[in-house]
Formats: C-alpha cells, structure tokens, sequence
C-alpha cells in the first residue's frame, strides 16, 4: 500500500480496527452526525498512543444515496477537493451528490473542523470510519484532511480511513486522483464477500427504486432496534426498559423484494464489470466508445483505496470462519465485487442468497467480535495472480489454500483478474519507455543516443542555442522568427521533435495508457516544465512569425495553444499546490504580441495590461522555484511594445 512521500498513513492494528468498527455502529444509534472515542488506544502492543477515531452516522432515506433518478452524481466541489481531478484535462472528478452534500453540511454545521484542528495540535493520530453509507462519508473527510493538510498545508500528520461495508461515491477520476498522490493506503474498506451495499451505487435508481426505500428501512431497523422506551421524569426504579423483539427480515421485506433488488443490482454490477474489461483488452476501441457515448450509460462509479474482502473459509456455513483477501488494484476490486457476488452453482436457493446478501451488512460487527477480521489472515491478491490460472486451465494449489472463494471463481474471472494486471504492467513498460527517451543513460551512453534522440539533450542544444543568441545582436525569440541562419533552422527541427515527442505523451495521458502517477512524477514534471519555457516562446514565435493570428480567423495564439503546453503547466502548478493560470512564464510574450496589434485593444486598455504583464514577470523573477536560465523574458518584444506605446 503505497503513501505519498508528504502524507503519513494510520498503521492498523486489529484493535484498532474493532474498536472503529464498534464505534461505527454505535453512531447510528445517535443524533450527531458523528461519535468519536475519548480514551487512549493501544496502537502497538508495545506502546500507547493516541488516536482520534471520528466515526460517522449512516443514513438510510432514499435521498441520502441518489439526488437524481440515475446514479446522483456531481462535480465534486474544487475548493475543498483541489486534488480530486484530471490534471491535464482539468477534468474535476465526479462524487455522490447526496454523500458531499451531507458531507458540506458536516463541515459548515457542526464541530468537525474544530475537533480535527484539536486533534492535529494535539498530535494526535486520527482515524475516520463508518459503516454503510457513514463509511461513504468517512472515505470524503480522509479525502478533505489530505487535500487540506497534506497537500496545502503541508503537515504531516498520520491519517486513516476504515469503512465496513461502505458503498462506492466516487467516478474513476477520484481513483486516479487516490493513486496519483499515492493516498490509496489511507484507505481499508473492509467488504463482506456477499453485500450488496458496496455493489448498490453500481445500479441507476430507476432499476431499484420500487424496492430501494423497503431496503433501506430494512437496514435502519436493524442497526438502530427500537429497545428502550422514551424517557419519563420518574425515579430510577420505575424507569425500567422492556425489550422489544428485533425485527426479522421476512417481517420488512420479502423475498420478491429481496430478488428483484439483488437481480438489478447484479446484472448493473455485470454491466459495468464487463464494460471495464472490455476497456482493459481493447483500450483504443472506437465502437465501445461510441456504445457507451451514445447507448449504454453505466454508473460512473468505481472503488479506490485498498479493499479486504471477507471471504467464506472451508466451512459454506454462514458462522464460518472468514478468509481476508487484500486488493489494492481498483480495476481489480471491481471485478472482485461483480464476480463474488454471483451464486457458486445453480443449485443455490436465489431468495435465500438474495437475502443474505442483505443481511451480510450487518455482519461486520459480529465478524470482528468473533476475531473474524484479523490482519493476521490477510492475504494479497498481487502475490496469487501468478497461480491463478494453470496450463489445464484451473487454478493452482496456492490459490486454494489461501483462498476458497477466488479459488473457486471462473476461468472468465479469473482471465479478467490477468487482463486487469496486464493493463498495468503495459501502462508501466509505456512510462519506462517514456523515461528513457528523456534521460541519457549514463550507464550505456553510447547505446542510448544511437537509437534516439534523447529529450535531455534536446535541451541541452536549445539552451546553447539560446545562450549564443543572447551573446548577438538579438535574443533567442527573435532570431528564431527572422530564421536567418542554419542554427535557427536547426533550432525549428527541434521544436518539431519536441512538439512530435510531447503531443504522442499527451495523448497517451488522455487514453489512460499511463500509470497513474506518472502526471505527478516529478523527473517527468521537472523535465516538462524545462522544455515548455524553452520551447513555447519558440511556438509563439513562430505563430506570429507567419502572422496566423491574422489568417486564422483572427484568433490569437493563446485561442489555439496546444495542448503539451497546457498538460505541462497543468502538471507544474499541480506540483507546486498553485491555482491554474492561463498566463504564465513560458506564454506571456504571446500576450504582448497581441497588445501590439492595434485592432486589438484601446491605447489606455493596451497600457494597462503592459503594466500587469511587467508586473508578473517582475513576480516570475523573484520566484525562486522558476529556472532563470530557462526562460525567456521577453526583453525585446516588451521593449517593442514599450516605444509603441510611447509614440501612441
């Protein structure tokens, strides 16, 4: 489970985890939107420290899961959430309406910011959970505390987030967001194998409303049992309780209802376990994408973190002891969630099964006071791929022993399993590939620079370029849009390198064909941000050069700036927690070409935005994270701009 290098993660420990896991079930039973404990807690058996455990309350109106008739997501809120996107794309990730509505309500209306900053002064560790949807919103409070403190504050303060039975709220770009930033060992959702909460945001509401709000209540009336009578103002001895019988789940729903909701749920699941395998073995096909575009719209839902499936051990019964398999991929957990949801043989009584899917998420309490899920009897699902399956098809002796239920899965599982890992190791040998086009191997120069040309040194021959230019009678931006030498000439071919090699890993970037990480690595950024500033004021030179500001429908370069200078500024200002700037460093000269168009702008208007690019460039110069060698400064078309303005 891997943390990002400034976050520090909660280490576990299976008191912890039941201690959580209590806490979790007791703040149903409560009025405020969350409990927390106030005693110390053993981390380790050899040392005590505390730990904050903020555990939430479920909700289980209808409104609480969907705020449309379909899967009730929304663009999650940037300002809280700064992290959770696309950063190229400046795509914003996608969350559970209803869950961050509750969630804001959290922030705004209660203690929660206050007890959080008691806690971080206190240096004490903190440890969100829930059960059911209470774990939706412990899962966006970690997500709120890594953005806040981890990222803009830079504390670094140990943090954690366990849910039980938790359903999914965020879309894929919340699982990228996870990864990128290396938070996913934040996150343990523990699953049974069985329930059918955490598959439930998998289906649209129209499927399962007409069941959706029994259900709900079925699960209300379980975790919060009517058992004591309403307080009266008498002495103690006459205030004495009668318990009240549990309900039985035959008395809430029956078993049409049970079906019916287990049905949909599992044929959405199937839908959107069958789309996403067909992604990973045809990444690049056109007619899947116009399918989902246009026919089949699937949950935008998907898991992130690391999940625990509590799985059947030998015995089938239903007090059997439990086997923990661990699955860190998110590709992965979805197929896991799909296929260890179906029936193992046709046999199986449909309602029965129906049923205790139901039942198996009230579960996770009993499970841990039965020292069911024990870190201990952990298992990781990376270290089984290779014995998944064998040459006659069928999976291998150490799959068996450790554990039954993916054991016993099918070969079509088991080969999504495969096509899930393969998908990564592709994205990986893609980064290596990218990286050593970069980087000069210092280890085997003379091999590296006869296949290719490698960035670095690109770079390198710009900066002399730029170097003997300054040494002339003009700079770098006007020698190369006079195009009087063969150096300039040279200079354009590189750009044209650079531009071929950039844009191919933009494109892979917007494909997925990338590791998560790979926008936020900082060798890729840093070499990134090096060839923007020194090449974008080469682009825009040469834009103005042939004046395509005029024949191009009068749009201006920053109208049609390519998008590798966009990915790559995105991926600097991410780096450095700063907010996206369409103005920056490498393309302010764009600007100033455009101020000395007189159409464009009035004399005083022209003056003005003079003054604030001066400005910002005086700020860019002070800014000890930018590379003065790197840049251009614009000294010649500001002086340009300068006399214009003068003589207006």
């Amino acid at each position: 489970m891997e943390v990002e290098r400034e976050s520090v993660k909660l280490l576990l420990d299976d008191e912890l985890i039941k201690a959580a896991c209590n806490l979790s079930m007791k703040a149903h039973n409560h009025n405020q939107d969350y409990l927390t404990n106030t005693k110390k807690h053993n981390a380790s058996s050899s040392s005590s420290t505390q730990v904050l455990i903020i555990a939430f309350k479920g909700s289980f109106e209808v409104d609480d899961f969907y705020h449309d008739d379909h899967f009730g997501e929304t663009n999650v809120d940037c300002s809280l959430f700064p992290s959770l996107r696309r950063i190229g794309e400046a795509q914003l990730a996608k969350v559970n309406g209803s869950i961050l509505k509750i969630f804001q309500d959290i922030l705004n209306n209660s203690g929660f910011i206050s007890e959080v900053e008691k806690a971080v002064k206190e240096d004490k560790k903190i440890l969100f959970t829930g059960h059911s949807s209470g774990g939706a919103k412990a899962s966006l409070a970690t997500l709120w505390m890594l953005d806040e403190y981890t990222r803009k504050r830079k504390i670094r303060h140990p943090i954690g987030c366990v849910t039980f039975g938790s359903p999914l709220i965020g879309d894929r770009t919340v699982s990228h967001a996870v990864r990128r930033e290396k938070w996913a060992g934040h996150f343990t959702h523990f699953v049974m194998e069985h329930d059918i909460v955490p598959r439930m945001m998998l289906a649209p509401k129209t499927s399962i409303q007409e069941h959706l709000s029994d259900i709900l209540q079925f699960f209300q009336q379980k975790v919060k049992p009517n058992t004591t009578q309403k307080s009266h103002k008498f002495p103690k001895f006459f205030n004495k309780k009668t318990p009240v019988r549990t309900v039985d789940h035959d008395e809430s729903v029956d078993d049409n209802q049970a079906v019916t909701f287990f049905e949909y749920v599992l044929i959405n699941a199937s839908t959107v376990a069958n789309h996403d395998a067909f992604d990973l073995m045809e990444p690049t096909n056109s007619l899947k994408d116009k399918l989902s575009a246009d026919f089949v719209k699937v949950s935008p839902y998907r898991p992130f973190g690391t999940y625990v499936f509590c799985t059947r051990g030998d015995d089938l019964g239903a007090s059997s002891s439990r086997q923990q398999l661990v699955v860190e991929n998110p590709n992965a957990v979805l197929q896991l969630l799909f296929y260890f949801l179906q029936l193992s043989n046709e046999d199986q009584d449909l309602a029965k099964f129906a049923h205790e899917s139901l039942n198996a998420n009230l579960r996770y309490e009993e499970e841990l006071n039965n020292n069911g899920l024990q870190l201990v009897k952990m298992v990781d699902l990376k270290h089984l791929n290779d014995h998944l399956l064998t040459s006659d098809g069928t999976a291998g002796d150490t799959v068996r022993t450790s554990n039954k239920a993916l054991f016993e899965l099918t070969a079509s599982a088991k080969w999504c399993l495969l096509a899930v890992e393969e998908a990564e190791k592709r994205k990986l040998k893609n980064m290596d590939q990218i990286k050593k086009s970069m980087r000069k191997d210092k280890s085997n120069e003379s091999e590296s620079t006869t296949k290719i040309k490698i960035v670095e040194d690109m770079l390198d021959e710009m900066h002399k370029y730029k170097e003997k230019a300054r040494h002339g009678t003009t700079d770098y931006y006007e020698a190369f849009k006079l195009q009087d030498e063969y150096v300039d000439f040279e200079a354009n071919v590189s750009r044209l390198e650079q531009a071929k090699i950039w844009d191919v890993i933009v494109e892979m970037e917007v494909r997925k064909d990338l590791p998560d990480e790979f926008e936020a690595s900082d060798e890729v950024v840093k070499l990134a941000t090096e060839f923007r500033r020194l090449y974008e004021p080469l682009d825009i030179a040469n834009y103005y050069r042939h004046s395509k500001g005029d024949d191009n429908k009068g749009l201006s370069y920053m109208e049609v700036r390519p998008k590798r200078y966009k990915f790559t500024q995105r991926w600097y200002e991410h780096t450095n927690a700063m907010q996206f700037e369409l103005l920056s460093e490498s393309n302010f000269v764009a600007e100033v070409e455009e101020l000395m168009k007189p159409r464009k702008k009035t004399v005083e208007e022209a003056r003005k935005d003079f003054e604030d690019i001066k400005d910002k460039v005086r700020m860019w110069k002070s800014d000890e994270k930018i590379a003065y060698k790197d840049v251009f400064w614009g000294e010649s078309v500001l002086s340009k701009l300068q006399e214009k303005l003068a003589e207006a």
